[in-house]
């Protein structure tokens, strides 16, 4: 058991009215999470609507000093590509300097989640990202059973080349046909 002075804990919600990056095919986006010096990623989700849902939660915990000069959590969008690097969809900083504080001094501190307008890469918004927050001091952690997520980029799922051409031409064969010729097929034999 490990005793820290906090934990920050983040609850991603859901993203709506994005600027996807790709046209063509799915929107598959997740979330890559800065506080500190502490990385995280979400899962990925596939936008078939206009919504997007994680509904993930994520822990960091912070030493007495963290606690003091953390400032803010960064929060990346990105659009993940199957042909060329993720592209970023945009960015949101929440400012968590004074949550931390005002959670100390309570020792609970808890924010329903609450929408955050998406930075765009030239600085113009599009889109919202609903996060909750919440802050506990002097919290025992058991490194065993706590979940922890992965660090990097999540891993890119095999892509097979023939997959496109078997989605394009795969409805377009008469399956009746073809069937019913092989299981003919012993009529047409010439016989000597």
């Amino acid at each position: 058991m490990e005793t820290t002075h906090g934990v920050l804990e983040l609850l991603l919600v859901s993203a709506e009215g994005l600027k996807h990056a790709h046209h063509l095919g799915p929107q598959r986006h997740y979330v890559t999470i800065q506080c500190g010096d502490q990385f995280r990623t979400s899962k990925i989700t596939h936008g078939k609507h206009k919504k997007i849902w994680w509904n993930e939660k994520f822990r960091f915990s912070l030493s007495p000093c963290q606690c003091r000069e953390l400032a803010k959590v960064t929060l990346r969008i990105m659009e993940r590509d199957k042909f060329a690097e993720d592209s970023l969809v945009g960015e949101i900083r929440v400012y968590v300097g004074e949550i931390i504080r005002e959670g100390s001094e309570r020792e609970f501190l808890q924010m329903k989640p609450a929408p955050y307008n998406i930075v765009l890469e030239d600085g113009t918004y599009k889109g919202e990202l609903k996060l909750g927050l919440k802050f506990i001091t002097n919290v025992n952690l058991e490194k065993s059973g706590e979940r922890w997520q992965c660090t990097g980029v999540p891993p890119r799922q095999p892509y097979a080349v023939y997959r496109p051409f078997l989605n394009i031409t795969l409805p377009c064969i008469p399956w009746r046909r073809f069937f019913f010729f092989c299981t003919r097929s012993d009529k047409w034999t010439v016989k000597e």
